[in-house]
């Protein structure tokens, strides 16, 4: 193999292992629950409770994306994660995070037949990737404020969580941001269930008990 094939492979293989030049397109993720049974430690529950759950609502600043990566050679690739559609990809999370661990969900439509209405605000969802000489360091950050509004006796329960996670891969693909966002979003959802009890057909914050 001659000086000048060599340095094509090489410069080739370079461009597969940190990503050549981003050309500033978007990529979508459509994130969807981690299958697990009920964590370890969390509240028993009522599970007659009906919740209805609210689309959340988008607080970020910056609403047109998620994050991005930069590439080694120069130029970004965004992200963006249930087509821009936010507030109702959480409230989509929630749901089937309630219905994994066995609480009985209505659709929002149906708040009168609530028990409690679930809802939130996204405060930060940022989802960043940085590629380097071989290698590329990922990073997600999460920070959801929810509330629950009890039906039984008017009274609103609120919580702000947060979670985030990193990691490191050799040979990126988009895959590795959705994997590693879904990630964290089951942290921030197995922290609201450890958090919340139910008393009298209501939620409750278990601190606060």
């Amino acid at each position: 193999m001659t000086l000048h094939k060599v340095c094509i492979v090489i410069i080739v293989a370079l461009c597969t292992v940190t990503g050549c030049q981003g050309t500033g397109e978007m990529v979508n993720f459509n994130l969807h629950p981690i299958s697990s049974g009920s964590p370890a430690g969390e509240a028993l529950h009522d599970d007659t409770l009906r919740i209805a759950v609210s689309p959340f609502r988008d607080m970020r600043q910056e609403q047109s994306r998620i994050g991005k990566r930069t590439h080694f050679w120069g130029g970004t690739t965004q992200f963006n994660a249930w087509d821009g559609h936010i507030g109702q990809g959480m409230a989509d999370l929630a749901i089937a995070y309630l219905q994994q661990r066995k609480w009985h969900t209505t659709q929002a439509t149906e708040e009168n037949l609530a028990d409690v209405i679930l809802s939130g605000e996204v405060l930060r969802l940022e989802t960043q990737a940085k590629s380097g000489f071989g290698f590329t360091d990922i990073h997600v950050s999460m920070d959801v404020r929810f509330e629950a509004k009890n039906m039984s006796d008017g009274s609103t329960v609120r919580t702000s969580l947060g979670a985030n996670g990193s990691d490191t891969v050799i040979f990126f693909s988009p895959e590795d941001v959705e994997t590693l966002t879904s990630d964290v979003a089951k942290e921030l959802f197995d922290q609201l269930f450890r958090d919340l009890t139910v008393k009298d057909r209501a939620f409750h914050l278990r601190s606060n008990l």
